[in-house]
């Protein structure tokens, strides 16, 4: 399995360059990468900074919108298909998880991922492939745990960066047997035969 999990960022900032020529980098050939901005609710002004973004870095971007009714599933299915890359974005985790899960994404995406495809989650959509994941509340007040898909097993903590979030993680870690912490602009990347982290802040793994 092929996964690189960010811990957040803005994606336009210039201190998040370099994990984005890295997502463009991953494969050994000029990428189709298939964005799902789902966890904003396919925020408008995220769909086009994405597509700036990669295009300009010369990748052939796709992206999936679940909600909006003008694209079919048919259209969904054969997008993920043809993906190198399927980007998961940031917003929203329970509502990213609940609509993946409603659309029946959840079985095209994981089908993506295990014929080959590499999964590119940022922030909420980092949670997503996790055994569990520390993330916002409904009152937007504090953070608590969450489950996720389990392909990896683990916690992992976001925006590790934000003093309240990190110690939300703290207290949640005497319960785990392996945990991520990732501050924005940086990324844990798993490949079938590598594991390595990027970026310059500081990273809690164990």
């Amino acid at each position: 399995m092929n996964l690189m999990l960010i811990g957040g960022g803005q994606l336009i900032a210039p201190s998040h360059q370099v994990i984005n020529r890295h997502v463009f980098q991953l494969t050994s050939h000029v990428p189709h990468i298939v964005f799902l901005p789902t966890a904003s609710r396919d925020e408008r002004l995220y769909q086009q900074q994405f597509r700036d973004t990669y295009e300009a870095l010369g990748a052939t971007v796709s992206i999936v919108t679940l909600f909006d009714d003008n694209q079919t599933i048919d259209t969904q299915r054969q997008l993920l298909q043809h993906a190198d890359i399927i980007y998961v974005g940031g917003g929203n985790y329970p509502l990213l998880a609940k609509t993946l899960e409603n659309s029946g994404i959840n079985v095209l995406l994981k089908q993506a991922i295990d014929r080959g495809a590499w999964y590119v989650g940022v922030s909420a959509g980092a949670i997503y492939p996790m055994e569990s994941g520390i993330r916002t509340t409904e009152s937007g007040n504090d953070y608590c745990l969450d489950t996720g898909q389990s392909w990896l097993s683990g916690c992992l903590c976001p925006h590790l960066n934000q003093e309240r979030r990190a110690a939300r993680f703290q207290e949640h870690l005497s319960q785990m047997d392996n945990a991520i912490g990732l501050p924005d602009d940086t990324a844990y990347i798993q490949s079938e035969t590598d594991h390595y982290l990027l970026g310059e802040g500081h990273v809690f793994c164990f």
